[in-house]
């Protein structure tokens, strides 16, 4: 197996967010050229696109949990 240099391994590892996105934005292109209906979040509003590509807001959303900055948590396996 090939060995990667630390430069290279940072290049590729700084495309990653990219490649996401890329991903992300083609999968939501494939979903509606599909003429299903999708619920996306969008400017902290949960909103339903239609297949004409009309938006109908569901609801606002909201953070779950506040959780204060420093704070450190400990998670325990389930076995």
């Amino acid at each position: 197996m090939a060995e990667f240099s630390d430069s290279e391994m940072d290049r590729d590892e700084k495309m990653i967010p990219e490649l996401a996105a890329a991903a992300t934005h083609a999968a939501y292109l494939r979903s509606v050229e599909a003429g299903h209906t999708l619920v996306i979040a969008k400017n902290g509003v949960l909103v339903q696109v239609e297949r004409d590509g009309s938006e109908i807001p569901l609801r606002a959303l909201s953070a779950k949990h506040r959780v204060k900055s420093g704070k450190v948590f400990r998670l325990n396996a389930a076995v």
